[in-house]
């Protein structure tokens, strides 16, 4: 298809490029107050009540970077069904709907005072499980990647970048959230640990978010660059019998070739 193809893809890695990055900076360069990227979260770029002139700009950017990135969805499936199509459709189906968490918190008010659908808190509660989903659609990448190096090369190439970029933001939260949980437990020996992280950009959630936000770009910025052209090769069934055909001008097959053992795709 057509949204499957890698000069497709480029251009709309360059459309969620200026779409996230480019109208976020220029909602945080109007922000009212100082906007460090460091210590705030996101969501106070989407507020009304934090960024009451210029909010729009931001959830319509990061409406529209959600919206870009569902044909990404597919395009993992498409090349990882052929070493796990069943963690190929999970890693698919979660990445899908992180999209559309990420969609649905852009217009739901980032508020700390009223409830919306009955749910308090809702936007935190939709970025949050966006953020979830988008990470288990990359780890399941990340396996599917593991399970096909020995027999590709793009696979271990991918392994490699997918894990670093995946694994270290969630490793980053993890440990900040647990220290966080720690020190409400009031732990003597998490007290001191806290106090010196307390001011760090590390203990904050505004710089995992960025971080995270970077991560999921590279992510797919390699999921482009690093796969084969999968449409420039003969197609492999399951039983690696590959077959070309031979087309005249009007599209009517002329000839058809099977070759069995002669392409090795993963």
């Amino acid at each position: 298809m057509l949204l499957y193809r890698k000069s497709t893809l480029a251009v709309l890695l360059a459309l969620i490029f200026f779409s996230f990055f480019g109208t976020l900076t220029a909602s945080a360069w109007m922000f009212p107050k100082n906007y460090d990227w460091r210590y705030r979260v996101i969501s106070n770029l989407l507020s009304p009540r934090d960024n009451p002139s210029h909010y729009w700009m931001a959830a319509g950017g990061l409406a529209l970077t959600g919206l870009l990135m569902l044909p990404f969805a597919g395009y993992l499936r498409r090349h990882l069904g052929v070493i796990a199509p069943r963690t190929a459709n999970i890693g698919a189906g979660t990445f899908t709907a992180g999209i559309i968490a990420l969609i649905c918190a852009c217009f739901v008010v980032p508020q700390h005072t009223h409830d919306v659908l009955g749910i308090r808190r809702l936007h935190e509660l939709l970025g949050r499980s966006a953020a979830g989903f988008l990470a288990m659609g990359m780890l399941c990448s990340c396996w599917c990647a593991w399970k096909g190096r020995g027999r590709n090369r793009f696979a271990a190439q991918l392994f490699w970048i997918w894990s670093l970029v995946t694994l270290l933001p969630l490793v980053g939260i993890f440990f900040s959230e647990s220290l966080l949980l720690l020190t409400r437990l009031e732990l003597s020996w998490a007290t001191p640990i806290h106090g010196a992280l307390r001011h760090s950009v590390f203990w904050h959630l505004g710089f995992w978010e960025w971080t995270g936000a970077v991560a999921v770009f590279l992510f797919l910025c390699a999921a482009v660059f690093l796969t084969p052209r999968r449409a420039t090769l003969p197609y492999v069934d399951p039983f690696d019998c590959a077959v070309t055909s031979l087309y005249d001008n009007a599209g009517n097959v002329i000839e058809t070739h099977k070759h069995r053992g002669d392409f090795k795709e993963w």
